[in-house]
């Protein structure tokens, strides 16, 4: 059988997704523009204009959605660039594009549909279509798409902001009232912070940070990670426990992450005179999952277990160490034979009564 990666996967279900939504949305237009008070009589029906009409319909939908979704592919791969834009100009070159390919998509339909029916295409043809482009009727076409375009992308951002999956949650009222849930949390930060910060100054060393998360998203995406939260140089990853766990993703993703670094390590050298290294604490368990906020609402752990791998990625420049991580998580990705874990100690973390159990990682193969 044939194994895709998750980014393929993952674009597959974003193509087959947007498509859905593109020919719901337009048949819901034709739905909005049939006029409820004309009634056609049986024996003036054209069965087979009825059926063009639903096949326009559909090639429409089609159309739209697959154009919409490759133009969303490229946005997400010039996702670097796009940062340093404003949102104006963003809006703007969008609207531009928008405009472009809803033209464009109107004469492929209006073509395709015409040499279904008849089996050929004349100059009269070509003429009425670009006639119709200019009509009140595209205009009114080209706001309806638009919205339906905007809405998709702005639930695309939403589900960056939040999250993937965390929108849906705050909408639907899951954690309204706490609920107990098994989470991975993986704590990063970057080493030497103070030093670079003095370093740099807070405008470059700002800009570093950037690049830092940036090139961390690659990874993020690529072994299902979650960011629950970013706190000035540090990042922290969180998982469903089992899913984190699985294949040893939670601890995947900190290698991959440094492999990128790595890779634009001619990038760091010339824009900061170094190439950021960062520093892991890894814990799991059970804790609380709920609501928080008014004005600004997320979702938000308590619990021991968030409070423990923060201590355990403290403990990295004591032990002159890179990753840490607690026995738990330790037992649970063993099986997966993948790293090396060495027993460090057995120690009184802050606010713990109970000692924990300290392991460093070490990367063998992948």
């Amino acid at each position: 059988m044939l194994k895709l990666k998750k980014s393929t996967k993952d674009q597959i279900k974003s193509f087959l997704t947007i498509n859905a939504f593109w020919i719901i949305f337009i048949y819901l237009w034709n739905f909005l523009q049939m006029d409820p008070e004309i009634e056609i009589p049986e024996e003036l029906k054209d069965p087979f204009k009825e059926r063009m009409d639903g096949l326009n319909l559909l090639l429409g939908g089609v159309l739209m959605g697959t154009i919409f979704s490759l133009l969303n592919m490229r946005i997400n791969k010039k996702q670097e660039q796009l940062r340093k834009q404003s949102y104006g100009r963003i809006i703007l070159f969008y609207s531009i594009v928008h405009l472009i390919l809803t033209v464009i998509c109107v004469f492929i339909i209006g073509i395709l549909s015409q040499y279904i029916m008849i089996g050929e295409i004349n100059k009269e043809d070509i003429l009425e279509i670009r006639s119709f482009v200019r009509s009140a009727n595209f205009f009114k076409i080209l706001i309806y798409t638009y919205l339906i375009s905007s809405g998709i992308i702005l639930m695309q951002i939403f589900n960056q902001k939040f999250g993937p999956g965390v929108l849906i949650d705050l909408l639907l009222g899951k954690y309204r009232q706490p609920k107990e849930v098994k989470m991975i949390f993986l704590f990063m930060d970057l080493k030497s912070s103070t030093t670079y910060a003095e370093k740099l100054g807070h405008k470059k060393y700002s800009q570093l940070i950037q690049d830092c998360f940036t090139d961390l998203t690659l990874a993020v995406n690529e072994f299902n990670a979650n960011i629950y939260q970013y706190i000035g140089d540090e990042v922290v990853l969180i998982w469903p426990y089992e899913e984190g766990v699985r294949n040893a993703k939670c601890v995947k993703v900190f290698y991959r992450f440094k492999e990128y670094l790595e890779k634009r390590s001619d990038h760091y050298l010339s824009s900061y005179g170094f190439v950021p290294q960062f520093k892991a604490g890894l814990n799991g368990g059970t804790l609380m999952a709920a609501e928080v906020g008014v004005i600004k609402r997320s979702i938000a752990y308590h619990g021991d277990v968030i409070n423990t791998a923060s201590r355990i990625q403290g403990l990295c420049n004591s032990f002159e160490k890179e990753f840490l991580a607690s026995k738990l998580i330790i037992s649970d990705l063993s099986v997966y034979n993948t790293f090396n874990y060495s027993y460090i100690d057995n120690l009184n973390l802050k606010g713990k009564k109970e000692k924990v159990s300290i392991y460093s990682i070490n990367k063998t193969h992948s």
